[in-house]
C-alpha cells in the first residue's frame, strides 16, 4: 500500500504491517516518518530493535537468516535496513557516476532477498527499510513493488516552492507560533530546498517567541542573531571578502557535525540576495537603492554593500548552480564531495579563487 508523509500517521493508526518502506528526496520527512513508525512499534510491543546498514560487502543472506531466527530476548522485533548511500549502499564518486548498481537498486542478491521476505514475512518481525531519493525506474523495480505490495511504502517527494508556505504554516501551528504572511514568505525564501533548515528555524522561533505572532522583521533578525550553527557568520565573512575567516567558519561547522545540506539554505538565501542587489545596482549605480530593491535593511545590508563594492569575476548565479551540486552530492551519499564543493564556492565568493 502506498502512502505519503502527510498520511503516514493515519496509515499506521490501526496496526503496523509486517513490512514498512520509507524513502524519498526529503531526508527530514523520511527521518520523521522513521521516528513515527518506531514510536508506533513500541506501543505495539516491539521491544527489540536491530539496525543494519547496507554497505559494500553487506550480507543479504545474513539479513534473511536474522529475520527467520527467533529472538531469545523479545517476542516482537524491529529489523531496520538502512540504505543511506543509494539503494546498493555504494558511495558514488567521479569514477563511477554511471554505476549500474547505483542506478538500478540493490544487487541481484539484495533484490531476491527483499522479494522473498516480502512474499513470506517473518513472524514477530517488523522489517523496516529506509533509503533516500529514488528515480521512477527504481520505484517500479521488483524489490520496491514487492515491499509495497505486502506492506506499507511511503515516498517523500520534494516539497515544491508553492507548497512550502503550507508546510511552514502547519509547522508553525504545531509549534504554537503564528507567522504573518510576510514572515512566512521570508522564511520560505530563506529555506527553499532545505526543509531541515526550515524546521530548525521554526523550532528556534518557538523557543524565542512562544505563543506569539512573528512578523518578517522579527523573523529575519531572530534567524540571523540566534543561528545555532553560526551559518550566517560564514556568510558574512564570505560576503565581506575574508577568505581565511570564511574557510575557518566552514571548517568549524563541519567539525561540529553540521551536515553540508544544512548550509545550503543560508548560502542560497545570501546568493539570491546578492544577485538581486547586484542587478539593481547595475541599473541605478546607487548602493542605497540597490539595498532597498533587494529588501536588505539595517545591519543586514552592510555585508552585501561590501560584496557589491569588491565583487569582480564572481557570479552569484554561478554560485547557486554550485549549491545545486552540493545538494545533489549530499542526497546521493557523497558528503565529502559536498564539502569540497562548499569550500570551492566559499573561496570563490570570498574573492580568493575562481569558481570551477
Amino acid at each position: 500500500m502506498q502512502t505519503t508523509p502527510a498520511k503516514l500517521h493515519s496509515a499506521i493508526a490501526a496496526r503496523l504491517p509486517p513490512i514498512v518502506l520509507l524513502a524519498g528526496d526529503e531526508p527530514l520527512l523520511v527521518q520523521e516518518a522513521l521516528d513515527a513508525v518506531r514510536a508506533k512499534a513500541k506501543k505495539e510491543g516491539y521491544s527489540e530493535r536491530l539496525s543494519l546498514t547496507v554497505e559494500p560487502g553487506f550480507s543479504w543472506q545474513g539479513l534473511t537468516d536474522e529475520c527467520n531466527s527467533p529472538s531469545l530476548f523479545a517476542p516482537l522485533r524491529i529489523i531496520e535496513v538502512h540504505m543511506p548511500r543509494g539503494p546498493n549502499g555504494h558511495r558514488r564518486g567521479k569514477s563511477d557516476e554511471a554505476s549500474d548498481e547505483d542506478s538500478k537498486g540493490p544487487s541481484e542478491d539484495g533484490t531476491k532477498a527483499l522479494a522473498q521476505m516480502a512474499a513470506r514475512p517473518a513472524r514477530d518481525v517488523l522489517l523496516l527499510v529506509t533509503t533516500g531519493a529514488l528515480d521512477a525506474t527504481q520505484r517500479k523495480s521488483a524489490w520496491f513493488t514487492a515491499l509495497e505490495a505486502k506492506g506499507l511504502a511511503m515516498y517523500a517527494y520534494p516539497v515544491k516552492p508553492e507548497e512550502l508556505p503550507t508546510f511552514i504554516a502547519a509547522r508553525a501551528l504545531a509549534a504554537q507560533i503564528t507567522l504573518t504572511p510576510e514572515a512566512a514568505a521570508e522564511l520560505a525564501e530563506r529555506t527553499e530546498g532545505n526543509l531541515l533548515a526550515c524546521a530548525q528555524d521554526l523550532a528556534k522561533l518557538a523557543l524565542l517567541f512562544p505563543a506569539q505572532t512573528i512578523d518578517a522583521e522579527t523573523l529575519a533578525q531572530a534567524v540571523v542573531d540566534s543561528s545555532r550553527f553560526e551559518a550566517f557568520t560564514l556568510v558574512e565573512k564570505m560576503l565581506t571578502g575574508q577568505p581565511e575567516a570564511a574557510v575557518h567558519a566552514l571548517q568549524r561547522l563541519r567539525e561540529e557535525g553540521v551536515s553540508a545540506l544544512e548550509l545550503v539554505g543560508a548560502l542560497a538565501y545570501a546568493l539570491r540576495s546578492w544577485a538581486a542587489a547586484g542587478a539593481a545596482y547595475a541599473k541605478s549605480r546607487d548602493l542605497n537603492s540597490a539595498m532597498i530593491a533587494a529588501k536588505l535593511f539595517g545591519p543586514r545590508r552592510a555585508p552585501y554593500e561590501a560584496a557589491l563594492r569588491r565583487s569582480r569575476g564572481f557570479s552569484p548565479a554561478a554560485g547557486l548552480v554550485k549549491l545545486a551540486s552540493v545538494d545533489q552530492a549530499v542526497k546521493t551519499g557523497r558528503e565529502s564531495l559536498a564539502w569540497e564543493e562548499l569550500l570551492t564556492l566559499v573561496l570563490a565568493a570570498s574573492g580568493a579563487a575562481k569558481l570551477s
